[in-house]
């Protein structure tokens, strides 16, 4: 049975190195250097000129790096 655990714990271990790596390779840099996801969001505001359309503007963290709430 202890053979089993550690057997599972380190397919476990393996696959959350897997999920990392291929968070960081899919990460997408823009032409400014910034990466999504850690130093901005992408998020859809009403237009001042048309309320009835949207406008997709950069929302960007705080200077720590923390998501904004």
């Amino acid at each position: 049975m202890e053979t089993m655990e550690s057997s599972y714990s380190l397919i476990e271990i393996m696959m959350q190195e897997y999920a990392s790596v291929m968070k960081e390779r899919n990460r997408t840099v823009d032409e400014d250097g910034e990466t999504e996801g850690v130093d901005y969001e992408w998020v859809e505001l009403p237009s001042f000129d048309d309320p009835t359309k949207t406008i997709r503007m950069k929302r960007y963290y705080d200077i720590e790096g923390a998501k904004a709430k």
